[in-house]
């Protein structure tokens, strides 16, 4: 395999060099005067290593790196680099102002960046253009961190492996190493031993001082405070731990008084909401009742009016239809005096009557036929006769028709006056009457609602509602106190269950733990009895006859080997063995062994059992170790578990008894509450009492005195109407007889007309007669038909005189009596109407009474609550604005709860808890003052000794109810003895690494010291030799003690208790020793701030120069000549640079660095060459400049720098063919 280098570096117009290339496939020299450039060259080398601007030896004041070598756009610095297949070549140019890389996979062309007109380009996508397209280019590359991972092949992106000079990961030691080499011209021990400390890893990390003094300072303090808490008085108890839990438990009496009063309070600003939302509405209710009271009053008047209205006109149609009722009697009465019955009777018979009289006639006319001349002359005659009477009649009735025709005009008139006065009478009074039913209805009302306003105080508990109330609340009060003993004994159970739970759980951890260091006590007795056994063995194989049959008897393995006892025979002492060339057996005895396997081990067996045994038991030591951690950090667990279920639960029983005390008072407050409300119940009751009795008498008075008034205008109107009435009767007497004088007359002067026409007719009935008998006519026949003929004449003449008074009759029981019923019905109907129209009005003006008695009882339930919460809300604001009775969060505090209680309410439990909390305040004052007294200002629990508010008070409660109830003390001894158990533990695991890091510097100088023999050039210097010797530091050498002592004490340790008093009392004593140690020795050196690897050894060094011996010395001066001094550092620092360079090319083989050295011109020539190969035969160039050239011949290449003005010229004198 072709070993990979860095070839050839270009400069274009970079460092003032507008070009040059200079090949670095071996070794270089540089010579020029001073200031020339040399170095300069030099750190463009170095930067392909270590890609870092910061250290390349640019001295502060100088340009700094990108501004000197990447001054222009186009100014370029070029790496070719050999590899297996062929060249690849890196690109830094100037991006942005800053170095930055690219990857050209091709051999380094002078084309791709100069013209043909011998310009620099400066345009990268021109540039591009002249790189053969086939030929990968890589993106720009500015981190320097990226550019040495590709380098060095410790990048995972597989398309920059092509480019690594080596695969490592832990490639940094090599830049870093020959960074040191061109940085550092001294060489002490103290360089080298920086050079092989921060090649080893990316960082020396040391170790600080400062945590450790930290964590040691307080050691005494805080061993003290946590032991306090395990001091037991004589009685066993633990005075310390009562008081924390005495303050845990008031801490949690007053979180449940803080949970009640902001409950009270979140309940108080819902009644304060509801009070403000409500008392506008309740406002308005209180008009709107108000209104409809008004309206209620105002209807009851329209009721009235209305009622008295249709009353009025009732009370008129009444009148008029018993009017009429009256007319009917009055009529009744005159036809019944006139005899109506006899003359309907016989106007009933006339049809009769006339027919009779026709039949009579035609029996007169039949017997009278044949003298109808005489009959006919007679007839005429009474005709004549009968008109005359019958004009005198006609005559007659129409004198009295007018008569009475004016008669009755007059009769109609009176009662028409009557009328009119009996309806003025009447009106007068129904008028009176009613307003005075009214007024009597309503004081009837009245004295009823009086009366039963009385009646209702037997059954009147104005206090009813708050007394009930009061009851329900002392029942709710009763049943909560009931449910809270429920409840506190649930809480018990619950307590008792879990901590039950937990202590079986505990005991289980615990008894688990036990058993599982009493397997790894036993595994580990075990393993020590079989690693003594291995050690007794071992100690005897000196002399044994296994190393004689090693020295003495090749085979034997395959031949007594497969028989002989290992513990017994072959491992022991004294057997003094010999060959016995006779006998080819054992003993006598020849055995076929062929199928026995081989049984027994060899030392290097044993030791490697031994040292897995060993490193078992220092497993089991270190899980032993670990057994108390973790069964603490279990337990912890455990507790932590459980605590997450109990400590709500103890809380839960501290509100419950804080519940439970405030129950008497509740109780007693709202008993004398009640007792109140009672009396002031009596006592309003026995004031209303007085005012309805009041009212009840008045309204009976009033009542009784308009019964009264009643009474007398009823008898008044009686009266008035009697003289109507009577004065009526005397003028109608006085017109019926009137009428009776002048039918008198008219009688008496009919009486003589008609004995007139009687005579008169009988004389012709007579002279009839005697002319029909002269003619032999029956007259007996004859008379006997006038007589009955005359009789039905008389009777149908009676008919006619009285069919006047029939037809007014019959006019009159048609018009008049045949409404006799509609009348009477009218007349009920109206009565019924009037009734029920009052019946109605009464109804109606109960309901509006019982209605208007609901909206004024309605009226003071509004007023009384609109005036109750608005005395709650000024109770509220003077609370708010002048009292300062809770802490101002709460003002802000906008939370609500539903309750049904009040402000006035909510305020007195707010006001009782307030003064509640107060008082268990003062009381948790005095307890911690008395705890405080175990502790400092600065404690190990951070408690805080000097409170000065409420709110530092309660976050001691809080924090010890914590501590107590999650037994931190326990936790705190633990992580006490934990933390300096870990701090032991730190120290032991940090000097062990650091150790173990030094025992990896023990191996770098062996291999150094190993390489030097290996390859060493014949010269003046005849050995170099390095080794790591004791430190001599006090603190180094305290802490490797400490290290040591925890190796050696690793399962005591591990168990460690600071404050037991019964068990590894003088591991705990040597640990505090330790402890107290080296708190003083970091007091003693107060400044010091760490310590590292370079503390823990002294590197010397010691060189032989042909018959010089330098000794073991920690700074190479004076071995020889100066020459001879760089010589010797130059030969170490080869060295170290090839130790690194190997490890890192285990992997993929070795490849070529170079190692730049400035004033190597001072050595001897023949060192020169001798030093040249002493690189060389470990694939390191040497890049040396001076100012002259020394040996040319010695290198590859020789280049002499020049200055020409400000640019400088690098030219190759020499170049070795070979």
């Amino acid at each position: 395999m072709k070993m990979k280098y860095l070839n050839k570096i270009i400069f274009i117009n970079s460092a003032n060099i507008p070009y040059a290339e200079i090949s670095v496939d071996g070794n270089v020299h540089f010579t020029g005067t001073q200031g020339v450039g040399k170095s300069t060259v030099l750190r463009a080398l170095l930067f392909f290593y270590n890609a870092d601007k910061q250290h390349l030896g640019i001295q502060q004041g100088q340009k700094s790196f990108d501004e000197f070598y990447f001054r222009q756009s186009n100014s370029y610095i070029l790496y070719e680099v050999i590899r297996d297949n062929g060249a690849y070549t890196i690109l830094v140019g100037r991006y942005q102002g800053r170095a930055s890389w690219r990857f050209i996979d091709a051999p380094y062309q002078r084309e791709w960046l100069i013209d043909d007109d011998k310009q620099v380009l400066s345009d990268w996508v021109k540039i591009r253009e002249r790189i053969d397209k086939d030929v990968a280019v890589s993106a720009r590359i500015e981190s320097g961190v990226m550019f040495k991972d590709i380098i060095f092949g410790n990048t995972h992106d597989h398309k920059y492996a092509r480019y690594a000079l080596v695969q490592s990961s832990h490639y940094q030691n090599i830049p870093r190493s020959i960074q040191n080499v061109f940085l550092n011209t001294k060489l002490d021990a103290d360089f080298v031993k920086n050079t092989i400390i921060q090649s080893m890893t990316d960082e020396d990390l040391p170790i600080d001082l400062q945590t450790y003094r930290r964590l040691v300072t307080d050691f005494e303090r805080e061993y003290d405070e946590i032991d306090c808490w395990f001091r037991q008085t004589r009685d066993g108890s633990y005075p310390v731990r009562q008081q924390a839990l005495k303050i845990a438990e008031q801490g949690r009496t007053i979180v449940a008084l803080d949970q009640q009063l902001s409950d009270v309070w979140h309940m108080l600003n819902h009644a304060v909401a509801y009070s403000e939302k409500h008392i506008p509405l309740l406002e308005i209710e209180a008009a709107e009742v108000e209104a409809d009271i008004e309206k209620e009053h105002n209807r009851e008047k329209e009721l009235t009016a209305e009622y008295d209205k249709e009353k009025d006109a009732l009370n008129q149609d009444l009148g008029a239809q018993k009017g009429k009722l009256k007319e009917i009697a009055q009529a009744r009465k005159y036809f019944a005096d006139e005899g109506i019955d006899d003359k309907l009777a016989l106007a009933g018979r006339e049809s009769a009557i006339r027919q009779e009289a026709a039949d009579k006639q035609t029996l007169l006319d039949d017997l009278l036929k044949a003298y109808a001349s005489i009959e006919e002359k007679y007839n005429i005659a009474r005709g004549k006769l009968e008109n005359a009477r019958q004009a005198f009649g006609n005559m007659q009735k129409e004198a009295y028709y007018q008569k009475q025709t004016e008669l009755q005009i007059k009769r109609k008139s009176l009662e028409e006056e009557r009328t009119r006065n009996r309806n003025q009478v009447m009106e007068t009074f129904n008028s009176w009457r009613h307003d005075s039913d009214e007024r009597l209805q309503m004081l009837l009302i009245e004295q009823n609602r009086t009366e039963n306003a009385l009646k209702e105080l037997r059954h009147w508990h104005p206090k009813a509602t708050e007394i009930k109330q009061v009851d329900e609340e002392l029942q709710q009060l009763n049943f909560s106190e009931k449910e809270n003993a429920v409840q506190q004994t649930a809480v018990k159970n619950q307590i008792a269950r879990i901590t039950a739970e937990y202590e079986m759980k505990e005991t289980e951890i615990k008894q688990a733990s036990q058993r599982e260091q009493e397997r790894l006590d036993a595994d580990r007795t075990q393993m020590r009895e079989q690693i003594a056994k291995i050690h007794d063995l071992l100690a005897r194989l000196d002399g044994s006859l296994y190393k004689w049959l090693c020295e003495n008897a090749e085979g034997w393995e395959n031949t007594i080997g497969k028989v002989v006892d290992e513990e017994r025979i072959l491992y022991a002492q004294g057997l003094d063995p010999q060959l016995d060339t006779v006998a080819n057996g054992m003993f006598g005895v020849k055995l076929n062994l062929d199928n026995i396997a081989s049984v027994h081990r060899t030392p290097d067996e044993y030791r490697l059992e031994k040292n897995n045994l060993e490193e078992q038991v220092r497993q089991i030591n270190h899980q032993l170790t670990q057994l108390p951690v973790t069964l603490q950090e279990e337990i912890a667990k455990l507790g932590k578990k459980y605590a997450v279920q109990v400590n709500p639960l103890r809380q839960k029983m501290t509100s419950l008894k804080v519940e439970e005390e405030q129950v008497p008072a509740k109780r007693q407050n709202l008993q004398n509450r009640r007792h109140k409300l009672e009396m002031e119940e009596q006592e309003q009751i026995a004031r209303e009492k007085d005012v309805r009795e009041h009212s009840f008498n008045e309204a009976v008075l009033h009542v009784n005195s308009e019964k009264e008034a009643r009474n007398k205008y009823e008898l008044k109107n009686k009266k008035d109407l009697k003289e109507l009435d009577s004065s009526f009767n005397k003028a109608a007497k006085a017109l019926d007889e009137e009428l009776r004088i002048f039918k008198e007359s008219q009688d008496a002067v009919a009486a003589e007309r008609n004995q007139e026409f009687v005579a008169q007719k009988q004389q012709l009935n007579e002279q009839q007669k005697a002319e029909l008998a002269g003619k032999g006519v029956d007259t007996n026949l004859l008379e006997q038909y006038r007589r009955a003929l005359e009789n039905l004449k008389a009777l149908l003449m009676r008919i006619d005189e009285e069919r006047s008074i029939v037809i007014r009759y019959r006019d009159t029981e048609q018009n008049l009596f045949a409404k006799e019923p509609e009348i009477k019905k009218a007349i009920k109907t109206i009565e019924q109407r009037l009734a029920m129209i009052r019946q109605r009005y009464e109804d109606r003006q109960t309901r509006i009474g019982k209605k208007c008695k609901e909206m004024e009882e309605r009226r003071k339930k509004v007023r009384g609550e609109l005036t109750h919460r608005r005395e709650g809300l000024t109770l509220y604001h003077q609370m708010v604005e002048n009292e300062h009775l809770v802490p101002d969060a709460f003002l802000s505090d906008d939370k609500m709860k539903k309750t049904e209680l009040d402000c006035q309410q909510l305020l007195s439990q707010l006001r009782g808890t307030v003064s509640q909390k107060r008082e268990s305040i003062d009381k948790l004052k005095s307890i911690v003052v008395s705890f405080n007294r175990n502790f400092k200002p600065q404690n190990a629990f951070h408690f805080n000794t000097m409170p000065v508010t409420d709110n530092d008070y309660l976050e001691i409660a809080a924090d010890l109810q914590d501590f107590m109830d999650n037994n931190k003390i326990e936790e705190f001894r633990r992580r006490t003895s934990e933390h300096y158990k870990d701090i032991l533990g730190r120290i032991s695991a940090e000097i062990g690494s650091l150790m173990k890091r030094r025992s990896d510097v023990d191996g770098v100088i062996q291999d150094i010291n190993r390489d030097f023999i290996e390859k060493n050039f014949a010269g003046v210097i005849k050995s170099i030799e390095l080794r790591a010797d004791e430190s001599s530091d006090k603190l180094m050498k305290l802490l490797i003690s400490i290290h040591d002592y925890a190796i050696e004490n690793a399962f005591s340790i591990g168990e460690l208790n600071l404050f037991s008093n019964n068990n590894r009392d003088e591991v705990n004593r040597k640990v505090v020793d330790y402890l107290k140690s080296l708190s003083h020795q970091l007091q003693n050196e107060p400044n010091r701030p760490t310590v590292s690897l370079g503390d823990a050894f002294r590197l010397q060094f010691r060189v032989k120069e042909n018959d010089n011996d330098t000794g073991w010395v920690e700074r190479i001066n004076n071995v020889g000549s100066d020459g001879t001094d760089i010589l010797v550092k130059a030969m170490v620092n080869i060295m170290l640079i090839n130790v690194f360079k190997k490890k890192a090319a285990k992997k993929s083989g070795d490849f070529i660095v170079h190692c730049m050295m400035d004033e190597i011109g001072r050595l001897h020539p023949n060192n020169i060459k001798g030093i040249l190969q002493f690189a060389n035969s470990r694939n390191i160039y040497l890049i040396n400049s001076s100012p002259t050239s020394y040996n040319p011949y010695d290198y590859r290449y020789t280049y002499l720098l020049s200055k020409h003005g400000v640019r400088t010229r690098v030219e190759k004198l020499l170049k070795r063919i070979n």
